[in-house]
């Protein structure tokens, strides 16, 4: 959202407000997505064509989810509200600059480009959330900077596999496959792995800002709680261990190869970010209802440590 966040914030009144902003962002971006993807195919750069056909779909979707929530709340829409604009930066930036030129974009830097325009849509939702004096404004305000800090964590996790293999690194990254969760135990086993890692990750920095030390007690506590659950008699599978062994193989080679303080951080926000995407995806793919609300309170989990980083550290 390439607008005046604090201007339009000052317009957010009551729940249609919001909401008709929300779908006006929602709008602009599949304008501009549509526009980049004929732009990239004029170019003759199919590749970042096709991946911007993709986030319109996205787009698209969550404009769908939008209106279907507005109609369950009986919320209608503010028709005095303007259509967003998206601004172009006043400051030049490679990643706006050659996400938008078919000559220089590729599917990493139209992804950075997605996960920019993401972040400021997260930051102007916590704006109003802030700022507010309506109760039900701030709720909804609240709900919407959730999705979208969950909408930039997916895109992360993207960008960061566009970029590896953009690169053809010879280490490539390796991700959890949500098809490999056939029961709980899985799910359990590969949680109580990824916060592990998580909480091995933060000790490095735990002792220097207490927001992170406070965080990775939380996730030390959900280990144990996680641990306690897991039926004793029934062995996670095969397809699973595999993968976090590939993880844990991966992990090693990066302590090789680079262990300063911020490759570091950087790998503690892509754990969080891998996290929150592996765990969204076994909610879309599973057809186990137990799965499906386990990975459920996962995924919030995984959120709130990617906003106590995101609060910490920035962007």
């Amino acid at each position: 959202m390439h607008n005046s966040t604090n201007l339009l914030a000052t317009f957010v009144k009551t729940t249609s407000d919001l909401m008709s902003i929300a779908l006006q962002a929602e709008r602009e971006a599949i304008r501009r997505y549509s526009q980049l993807a004929i732009t990239m195919r004029e170019g003759n750069n199919e590749h970042a064509a096709n991946l911007f056909d993709r986030m319109v779909a996205e787009e698209q979707e969550h404009e769908h989810l939008l209106l279907e929530w507005m109609k369950k709340e009986n919320i209608t829409e503010n028709p005095e509200i303007a259509p967003v604009k998206w601004r172009d930066p006043k400051i030049s930036t490679t990643y706006d600059d050659e996400a938008r030129d078919p000559l220089y974009s590729t599917p990493y830097k139209a992804l950075a480009f997605a996960v920019h325009n993401e972040e400021i849509a997260f930051r102007f939702y916590t704006h109003v959330a802030a700022d507010s004096k309506n109760e039900a404004v701030r709720k909804y305000a609240e709900i919407l900077a959730r999705e979208e800090l969950g909408h930039a964590a997916l895109l992360r996790a993207e960008r960061r596999h566009a970029y590896h293999a953009e690169r053809e690194a010879s280490i490539i990254e390796p991700r959890l496959d949500p098809r490999t969760i056939y029961n709980e135990t899985d799910l359990l086993t590969a949680a109580i792995h990824i916060d592990r890692n998580l909480a091995n990750g933060m000790k490095f920095i735990a002792n220097e800002v207490p927001e992170i030390a406070n965080l990775s007690n939380v996730i030390r506590q959900e280990i144990h709680s996680n641990e306690s659950s897991l039926n004793k008699e029934i062995a996670p599978g095969e397809d699973i261990i595999r993968d976090l062994e590939q993880v844990d193989a991966y992990n090693r080679q990066m302590d090789e190869i680079s262990n300063n303080s911020d490759e570091k951080l950087n790998r503690l926000r892509a754990c969080c970010d891998r996290s929150f995407a592996f765990y969204d995806a076994v909610v879309d793919t599973t057809s186990d209802e137990k799965i499906m609300l386990m990975a459920q309170r996962l995924t919030s989990s995984a959120l709130d440590r990617i906003a106590v980083l995101k609060q910490v550290f920035g962007n």
